[in-house]
């Protein structure tokens, strides 16, 4: 029998189905709608209870506080902590999917161009090819070539504009490699 891909993925975790699709990106308008209608609830449901409570019933509001508490802010806190929790950074900074790679390979080739011809062109552009090389040295390795290929374009620029290159600093920095 051969395994289907539904068989080969990783199980996930009743949050992960409900407030993430397939590739792990949050749900937001499915959050941002949840929590409007929890705190809709919570209003309604707080201000019913102080009428009941004013109209001569008291254990009426102390039946809503209890009731809110375990029903929706220990839910809500539960869906808060998992979204934090969910996806932590490795220490030496990197960890980006493919995706993720591309869009700041492309946000520090966009500005690098856009920092040409500026007066303080060669600062910015050493700054850019800085953070370039860092990318490529966080990189995973089906990312490295196109990091490293940014990271030359975006040092060409910054030599051609004057300023030097210290890789240094990226060498230096956790994960990275070893200063020669």
């Amino acid at each position: 029998m051969a395994d289907t891909p539904r068989a080969a993925a990783p199980k996930r975790s009743l949050f992960a189905r409900a407030f993430s699709d397939s590739r792990g990106d949050l749900r937001t308008t499915l959050l941002v709608g949840l929590l409007i209608g929890l705190v809709a609830l919570l209003s309604i449901g707080t201000y019913g209870g102080l009428v009941a409570a004013n109209a001569g019933s008291p254990e009426t509001l102390a039946a809503w506080t209890v009731a809110a508490l375990i029903l929706i802010k220990i839910p809500l806190l539960a869906v808060a902590w998992w979204i934090i929790a969910r996806k932590r950074d490795p220490g030496g900074g990197g960890g980006w999917t493919s995706t993720e790679c591309r869009e700041i390979l492309d946000y520090l080739e966009t500005q690098a161009r856009e920092s040409a011809g500026r007066p303080d062109a060669a600062t910015r552009l050493a700054y850019f090819a800085r953070e370039a090389w860092f990318v490529a040295d966080s990189a995973t390795d089906a990312d490295t070539p196109a990091a490293v290929d940014t990271a030359v374009l975006i040092e060409a620029m910054a030599a051609e504009a004057g300023a030097p290159v210290d890789r240094s600093g990226a060498a230096r920095r956790p994960g990275g490699p070893a200063p020669a």
